[in-house]
């Protein structure tokens, strides 16, 4: 996980931990930063519980990570 991806997950952890509107630039870039840690090619569609799903697994990953390690 990179610096900027962490902090932009920092900033909007509160997608990870709570129910919260998502717009669509936002849902894009959880997907993208989704793809940069696990290699997949995910692409939003809209499914609610395939977006709950990537949360969950960015959740793990952001909670993994040692930001003092990247920096």
């Amino acid at each position: 996980m990179t610096k900027a991806d962490y902090k932009w997950l920092d900033e909007h952890k509160l997608f990870m931990y709570a129910s919260q509107h998502i717009t669509k630039e936002e849902r894009q870039e959880l997907y993208n930063i989704y793809n940069r840690i696990t290699g997949e090619k995910k692409k939003p569609n809209g499914c609610g519980r395939c977006l709950r799903t990537t949360l969950n697994h960015l959740k793990q990953y952001y909670e993994k990570h040692d930001i003092t390690k990247s920096l």
